[in-house]
């Protein structure tokens, strides 16, 4: 007489199926977890700015218009206007801009090929087609020098941890 035994336990192919499955649903929900303030620094408000900039590209391809982030760097406001606005909106929007934190001061922001200007406001335009501006925001938080890099087909800023120029990136 034989007996069998009674093995229990998951086969190699079992396993194999469900680490695969559960790395693919990691890979794709981890990213989004970057976007939850538990996991950010709820004191830099430099990531304001950078999800107010990932919001703008999206949403310059969502709704099919063409946005304009303008910044003042002598009184620390940023506002938003688009392209259906007449001069008396854009005033408006001006008017209710919103000011930077206290701990942040934008110095200036670069554009490729342009001499540095002493100029107090800029703008930087985010296209319907899906691409913006190339810029680089130079930004000092809690005497910290930061670096916002906007390229013109990448849908996220990046933010280093220091200054950087145009020639730093080439």
């Amino acid at each position: 007489m034989t007996r069998s035994k009674n093995i229990s336990g998951f086969t190699l192919m079992e396993l194999t199926v469900v680490i695969v499955i559960t790395s693919t649903l990691l890979f794709f929900s981890i990213p989004m977890l970057r976007d939850i303030p538990l996991f950010s620094d709820p004191n830099g408000r430099t990531g304001d700015i950078v999800r107010l900039i990932n919001d703008l590209k999206k949403r310059a391809v969502e709704k099919n218009l063409d946005f304009s982030m303008h910044i003042d760097t002598g009184s620390g406001f940023v506002w938003i206007t688009d392209e259906t606005m007449n001069d008396e909106k854009k005033r408006e929007a001006k008017q209710n801009g919103k000011r930077l934190s206290s701990s942040i001061t934008v110095l200036d922001i670069e554009y490729p090929g342009m001499m540095e200007t002493s100029a107090g406001e800029y703008e930087i335009f985010f296209k319907k087609s899906g691409y913006s501006d190339f810029a680089l925001i130079h930004i000092i938080e809690n005497k910290k020098n930061l670096t916002l890099k906007i390229e013109p087909f990448l849908p996220n800023a990046q933010l280093w941890d220091r200054h950087i120029h145009f020639e730093d990136c080439i």
